[in-house]
């Protein structure tokens, strides 16, 4: 139906006033949304570790929205995205060249959903894109400990072979005792690899042998780290880092690169990478959170409470340690099995042939009867 000039003003009026309306219903641009939010992580007392953790989540997914749908404003995200993206992670492979576990993919959601709770909380988006989505299903995945064999090729493992001219003979040794050290030190004291690469000197109390570890959720944890991590770093920094104890700038970071940086998460994966390779440990996983489980498991075998263990692990809840105090229990029973007083009795063992003969002789009582 034609209509007057007037009325064509009009609906064009209706239009634009609609466009603007749904243009705020939308939001932010992807950029701004993600510093608000991370200026409220950061008004929390986040760790940095933690602060660092949601950013490069939530750019991760926000770059992959942008590439995928072309989207420049928050509220033009729907929740077939978020679906969508859920199903990429789970057939993609991390920038480390590894498929995305269930539980990290769980907890990637998990910080996307904190993202757009907060948004919308705060008045910045209308519509929560995740309100009806349920978190991804977690595999419970086998937990293999390490044996006392492969702790011993692992510290063989960590003495660096002579290969090609890139390192001399001393930046093999100073590499190898930095590795020993860090291997030793993630084992006696269960700390993450984030917080080990992050330690300084002046969170090191060498005369109690403790550490102060800045944890999730800006949290402080005072550790225990034990004699034989503490022969590995005196090595480690004394002998091949040149700095005496006592002489060590507090603002240096313990754990260092071949170049003199403080060790990344990253590089330290690639340490025992090698470390798995060289020990040749193939039927389980070779990691710095391979020690945390080791350590939490015979922390409670050789009899720590759990709350202890609890504090000392830096855990908020208590399902992990439901899990490693089921681990401890399930290699108690094996050790009961071959070590029980009672069953060890010789007057309950039959001599050798005894049970044969004696079911001959059941066979034998039967065949008379029924005769």
């Amino acid at each position: 139906m034609k209509m007057s000039k007037r009325r064509q003003n009009g609906v064009q009026n209706v239009t634009n006033v609609q466009q603007s309306i749904d243009s705020q219903e939308q939001g932010l641009s992807f950029d701004d949304a993600l510093e608000l939010f991370m200026m409220s992580r950061s008004a929390l007392n986040l760790s940095e570790a933690s602060q660092k953790d949601y950013r490069s989540v939530i750019r991760l997914f926000l770059s992959y929205i942008q590439e995928k749908r072309h989207y420049r404003l928050l509220g033009e995200i729907e929740e077939k995205d978020i679906i969508e993206w859920l199903s990429y992670l789970s057939g993609a492979k991390s920038a480390w060249g590894r498929p995305y576990s269930s539980r990290t993919i769980e907890t990637y959601n998990r910080d996307v959903t904190i993202f757009f709770s907060w948004l919308v909380s705060h008045g910045h988006l209308s519509v929560n894109p995740m309100a009806g989505l349920k978190a991804p299903k977690v595999d419970k995945a086998l937990i293999r400990l390490f044996s006392e064999d492969e702790l011993k090729r692992l510290d063989m493992a960590c003495d660096r072979m002579p290969k090609g001219r890139a390192l001399t003979e001393d930046e093999r040794k100073a590499l190898a005792a930095r590795d020993r050290a860090l291997l030793w030190f993630l084992l006696s004291t269960g700390i993450r690899v984030s917080e080990a690469c992050s330690l300084k000197f002046a969170d090191v109390s060498w005369n109690e042998e403790m550490i102060y570890v800045q944890g999730k959720g800006a949290k402080e944890r005072r550790i225990p780290f034990g004699k034989i991590a503490r022969q590995h770093l005196d090595t480690y920094v004394r002998y091949w880092r040149g700095e005496p104890l006592d002489k060590v700038h507090s603002d240096d970071y313990v754990f260092l690169t071949a170049f003199g940086h403080p060790l990344s998460a990253h590089g330290a994966w690639k340490i025992f990478s090698r470390l798995k390779m060289v020990a040749s440990i193939d039927d389980k996983r070779v990691s710095p959170h391979t020690c945390r489980h080791w350590f939490a498991v015979n922390a409670i075998k050789n009899g720590m409470p759990t709350i202890v263990l609890k504090n000392i692990l830096g855990h908020e809840n208590w399902d992990m340690i439901e899990i490693y105090v089921h681990l401890a229990q399930q290699d108690l029973k094996q050790s009961y099995n071959r070590f029980s007083p009672v069953d060890a009795l010789e007057m309950h063992r039959y001599p050798e042939g005894k049970r044969a003969r004696m079911q001959e002789w059941r066979t034998s009582r039967k065949q008379d009867k029924r005769s």
